[in-house]
């Protein structure tokens, strides 16, 4: 695993109040939290790959990542993924979400 992953793991348990436990795998960290939900957090330094999501028992409701599969896009390789449909650019600052989370805090 990531060293920098698992420098800022701790720190995504610690800040989030929803966390309930966590979990580190071979190349990403999965958090278990509130109300059925799971939080899976990739990033490898040497290559800038990243990938984050959120599930509800085996469903994706929502990730982001930066796999190079979707050349189509316009910001490629980044791209969003929602519940349901294609995977599609996004611009951080411009999402609809972006600034928007009601994690809480435990500090």
């Amino acid at each position: 695993m990531d060293p920098q992953l698992l420098e800022l793991a701790p720190l995504f348990e610690r800040e989030c109040i929803h966390v309930i436990s966590s979990e580190r795998l071979p190349t990403k960290v999965r958090f278990t939290l509130e109300g059925g939900y799971k939080f899976d957090l990739f990033y490898r330094s040497k290559t800038g790959g990243y990938s984050y999501t959120l599930f509800k028992g085996r469903q994706r409701v929502i990730g982001w990542d930066n796999a190079p599969h979707h050349r189509e896009l316009d910001n490629f390789p980044h791209h969003f993924h929602p519940e349901q449909g294609a995977p599609h650019s996004f611009v951080a600052d411009q999402h609809p979400k972006a600034g928007h989370c009601d994690c809480g805090s435990r500090g």
